[in-house]
């Protein structure tokens, strides 16, 4: 599945728990991350390389020469976003990024830095969380996409009650979750417990998934309405 279909499925898959332009960067984010294994290596993983590594090493030297100004939170984050852009540099296609290890991982430390970087602005949060995976070529792509389901959500006004660092981490996870859903429907499928094993998630494995979505989305929308306790 190309750009564009994980980019369509990712914003179908988490319609029902976004109602804000940052949730829809991070849904964005979350679907087009696995793919980093991929042909774009040179230039958003070097990047992502780069740019963390060197607020660590920055950080480290803080420690050792000036220590009033090391920020362990700041440190953490570091070498935590660092990590994200390891696995796919050091990842065969469709290896360590398309796994449910990476989903709960990445998920986690995108939507935890998004949630950090939310006191300046959440849309800026959730658009540096989008820049993370995306060039500027195929960032301005994406963001026709976007705006059009802005428009969507303005239009019938959904109000998912999700708060605090769940509001940020949840849009990647689900944007991740339908990132593995789409390619377990091609032929080649994915490994989602790879190392671990190799057995390959395929078609009827894809339509399982799907219906776990869509009994998530039901109860998810009984509990904000109150159907459930």
């Amino acid at each position: 599945m190309n750009w564009k279909g994980h980019v369509i499925l990712g914003l179908i898959f988490g319609l029902p728990f976004i109602s804000s332009p940052e949730q829809i960067f991070l849904v964005l984010a979350g679907a087009l991350y696995p793919d980093l294994d991929h042909d774009v290596k040179e230039d958003i993983v070097k990047r992502g390389i780069i740019i963390s590594g060197g607020i660590v090493l920055i950080n480290i030297l803080l420690y050792f020469f000036k220590k009033s100004l090391f920020n362990i939170d700041l440190f953490v984050l570091g070498v935590s976003v660092f990590l994200i852009f390891l696995i796919p540099y050091f990842s065969e296609h469709r290896t360590y990024t398309h796994t449910i290890w990476s989903l709960f991982f990445v998920s986690i430390i995108i939507g935890f830095l998004s949630y950090k970087l939310s006191f300046i602005s959440k849309v800026f949060a959730g658009l540096i969380s989008l820049l993370m995976v995306t060039n500027e070529v195929l960032l301005g792509k994406i963001i026709i996409y976007a705006v059009f389901v802005w428009a969507i959500l303005d239009i019938i006004n959904l109000n998912p009650n999700i708060n605090g660092v769940l509001h940020y981490i949840l849009p990647v996870a689900v944007g991740y979750y339908s990132h593995i859903v789409g390619d377990s429907l091609t032929p080649a499928g994915v490994r989602v417990f790879y190392p671990i094993s190799n057995y390959k998630l395929r078609k009827k494995g894809g339509y399982i998934l799907i219906i776990f979505w869509l009994i998530f989305v039901i109860l998810f929308c009984a509990k904000n309405l109150n159907l459930i306790g």
